[in-house]
């Protein structure tokens, strides 16, 4: 029943500041991990997921990037 929200990033190093900085201000994140069954190679990190918190939180750390 939670909103799940796409957003782009620029790279991989920027999801690992945004893991970062969830985990300073008290939000749960998680990189996810592709496991290489499909096109990408074993170890490729696809996505971090942020949540779940209050919205307000949440705006403040990836208000400022674009939906996907």
């Amino acid at each position: 029943g939670q909103r799940k929200i796409v957003l782009k990033v620029q790279s991989e190093e920027e999801l690992n500041q945004l893991r970062d900085s969830a985990s300073v201000i008290g939000i749960p994140a998680a990189l996810v991990v592709d496991a290489g069954l499909t096109q990408l190679p074993p170890g490729t990190t696809t996505a971090l997921g942020i949540g779940p918190a209050e919205e307000n939180k949440i705006d403040r750390l990836v208000g400022h990037l674009k939906l996907l």
